[in-house]
């Protein structure tokens, strides 16, 4: 007993933590005045609400429902007859049992609750009611496999067997605890969520039964919940009503529209709309009547509850055709899609072997292409490497020519060996592509000493390489080409009395071959442009994808300055 009263005592105290909470949430809502709404001609109410269908709920995003739209139309009469633009802000309380003590406590004027409340004169001390927009009818639904009574003796005498469920803080619990202090004081009942989850649990448990509005009961009836209606002890109130604070001062306008013709009209096509066209002509009836008991409208409603099980019996025969024609059009669907998938899979895999044949043959012929190109650059580059400037080989043999007429035969034979192996180098190097840096600078002072030999005073040349160059390589002649460019284009076109300097240094910086030729020679401006032969040779070079060559031109006081780079691709140049 003890552990019962601490249970109810922690249930209490959550239950008052969860209305203090949701109170302190309601506080800050806009709830204007009905004088300073006429007086602006537009203003902001607040309605509390909590889901219960079909009064009101949420149907996707919207709110929909009878008291909902009731309430919408409240703004549109405000409109007409006042010509205020009324705005409403629907706040969910989150609870049903929120809603009502927070009305009750709250000065704010323009603070209103839905969730289809029954007027009593009990809460007619602590609230205000709109004129009731339906009537108030709790039927007794008990579990679908008890007895029906036939009166409400046989249904007290049976009490002592049953098990009670009701919603908290709502008339249906006010009717069923008159039932237990009246007639069967250990009537066992349970609290539930709302009147539908009354209703499951209901239909779930033996001997069990409880109190919910009749219009409450067709819905649930509609949504197959398997209960039965005990045509026995129903209660009437007056009806279901909007409420709102007792400071509020939107008596006239709301008293107005309930009770006007075009509220009447509205209700009528809602509860039309929401609880069904065949019965809510007979719930009104029924639900007005003074007696349930053989009045003609409560055998209308007991014929029309009969139709309602009969067609929702008829509806899951018919659910479950269609359900076995759709599970059989599926697996029709299913097996033509595996049909069609295996098609496509084996045409898209031919195809795939097809794109694959064809990729291949692509690759093959690009490869060929590839290679026939390398080999093109390739023979380019050895043609050009191997052509020697035409007026030095014509001037070479001329400068022979000099000296055998001269009859000095010493500087001919020498001429001529120097000459020969020069020509012998050149041959030995053309199908290479590339020559160390030792056997390059050989070839260039081999070409140096012929060249002042021909043309003697005119320059003296210095030829150098650091040791840390012997693992680079280069074209073979690419130097012989670029201090032949400097030779016939600068020094020995110019007729001056001192001999020119020409100096040609390989180097290295990091992964770089640097050739830097200095001369003092015609000046940088008269060199701007590589020759055709050379562009061409660079060109090649980089095209190749093994070495990376460029030129560039440096002046400074008395001498120009030409450096040649040469590293592999890819790297800085």
């Amino acid at each position: 007993m003890k552990k019962a009263r601490t249970y109810c005592f922690i249930v209490a105290l959550l239950s008052f933590a969860g209305i203090t909470l949701a109170q302190a949430q309601f506080e800050g809502v806009r709830a204007d005045s009905w004088e300073k709404v006429q007086k602006d001609k537009k203003g902001t109410i607040t309605c509390l609400w909590y889901d219960i269908e079909p009064f009101i709920y949420r149907s996707g995003n919207k709110i929909v429902g009878v008291e909902y739209e009731l309430m919408e139309g409240f703004k549109q009469y405000l409109k007409t007859n006042y010509d205020v633009e009324l705005q409403i802000d629907w706040v969910d309380a989150g609870a049903f049992e929120n809603i009502y003590p927070f009305i009750a406590g709250s000065d704010k004027k323009g603070l209103f609750g839905l969730s289809f409340y029954s007027i009593t004169e009990e809460r007619k001390k602590e609230i205000k009611f709109s004129p009731p927009y339906m009537p108030d009818l709790n039927i007794i639904c008990s579990n679908y496999n008890l007895p029906t009574y036939n009166s409400d003796t046989a249904f007290i005498s049976n009490i002592n067997k049953l098990k009670g469920y009701t919603m908290k803080q709502t008339t249906m619990s006010d009717d069923l605890m008159k039932l237990k202090n009246n007639f069967y004081p250990a009537l066992s009942i349970s609290d539930e969520a709302d009147d539908y989850e009354v209703l499951k649990k209901i239909s779930l448990s033996p001997n069990s039964f409880g109190y919910v509005p009749l219009s409450i009961y067709v819905v649930a009836l509609q949504r197959g919940i398997k209960i039965k209606r005990q045509r026995v002890l129903a209660t009437r109130r007056e009806g279901f009503a909007a409420i709102f604070t007792k400071a509020s001062d939107w008596d006239k306008p709301v008293n107005e529209y309930f009770v006007s013709p075009e509220c009447k009209a509205l209700t009528d096509g809602l509860i039309k709309r929401y609880l069904g066209k065949e019965v809510s002509d007979i719930i009104l009836d029924v639900s007005a009547s003074d007696s349930l008991n053989g009045n003609p409208s409560d055998i209308e409603l007991l014929m029309k509850e009969r139709e309602v099980v009969t067609q929702r019996l008829i509806d899951t025969a018919l659910k479950s055709q269609r359900q076995e024609q759709q599970r059989l059009y599926y697996i029709m669907a299913i097996i033509s899609l595996v049909a069609i998938g295996a098609f496509l899979y084996n045409l898209f895999r031919i195809k795939q072997l097809l794109n694959r044949k064809l990729r291949q043959q692509n690759e093959l012929v690009a490869s060929q292409k590839h290679k026939i190109e390398a080999m093109n650059q390739q023979l380019q580059m050895k043609i050009l490497q191997s052509r020697l400037n035409p007026h030095f080989l014509f001037n070479s043999l001329n400068a022979i020519q000099y000296f055998v007429t001269e009859g000095d035969n010493k500087a001919t034979l020498k001429y001529i060996n120097r000459f020969s192996v020069f020509l012998r180098n050149v041959l030995k190097v053309s199908d290479d592509v590339a020559v160390g840096v030792e056997e390059e600078a050989l070839m260039l002072e081999q070409y140096l000493w012929l060249e002042q030999n021909r043309f003697p005073g005119k320059f003296i040349y210095q030829v150098s390489a650091l040791n840390n160059t012997n693992h680079f390589t280069l074209p073979p002649l690419l130097t012989v080409s670029l201090v032949e460019n400097i030779l016939y284009r600068s020094l020995l076109i110019k007729n001056t009395q001192a001999p020119h300097h020409i100096t040609i240094h390989f180097a290295s910086e990091a992964t770089k071959l640097l050739v830097t030729v200095t001369d003092n020679g015609t000046a940088l401006k008269e060199l701007d442009n590589h020759p055709e032969k050379i562009s061409q040779r660079l060109a090649l070079i980089n095209a190749s994808g093994i070495l990376s060559a460029s030129l560039k031109y440096q002046v400074s006081e008395n001498e120009n300055i030409s450096i040649l780079q040469i590293s592999q691709q890819n790297q800085d140049i």
